[in-house]
């Protein structure tokens, strides 16, 4: 699988506005857009696009619609298949995408995740950015480097706030 890309994370983004789907953008794009990046002075890799979503029959609906000529296998996500799981993986294998679609991880859901978002504008797409202390949560017990590396740099970022 080949490394994200900011283009498509804007593209994902702009379909979800379009179809009014309930997200918030979390996961590595979140760090990058709160400036782990800049802080770190180093590129911070990632090789899917993560996002919190209600897990609505409804929302899963408008996720589906606004997501069939990119995502093809989301055709087999169903209206209920957030009443079982709490995160599902999307995979496009002809364009190597790994979609992220979680609607609980550590105590942050939706509802939590959108009260405090932060609206981030990038490639002329404005997306709800889940805030630095919900991920902070979602990131602090994981036991991956690359959340440490997060978690690391968002503390100093808010730090400086």
């Amino acid at each position: 699988m080949e490394e994200a890309r900011l283009e498509i994370l804007a593209e994902i983004c702009r379909r979800f506005n379009q179809n009014e789907v309930k997200y918030v953008v979390c996961g590595a794009f979140a760090s990058k857009l709160h400036g782990v990046e800049e802080a770190a002075k180093q590129l911070r890799p990632t090789r899917d696009y993560d996002y919190i979503i209600e897990g609505s029959r409804e929302n899963v609906k408008r996720i589906k619609n606004a997501l069939k000529n990119l995502f093809t296998e989301i055709e087999e996500l169903k209206g209920d298949d957030f009443e079982k799981y709490t995160t599902i993986q999307v995979i496009e294998e002809k364009d190597n995408l790994a979609l992220d679609l979680i609607v609980r991880m550590w105590g942050v859901d939706y509802d939590k995740a959108i009260e405090d978002a932060v609206m981030i504008e990038f490639i002329g797409v404005k997306a709800p950015i889940i805030s630095i202390n919900n991920l902070l949560e979602m990131k602090k017990d994981s036991f991956r480097p690359q959340d440490r590396f997060d978690t690391y740099w968002l503390i100093r970022i808010k730090e400086q706030k």
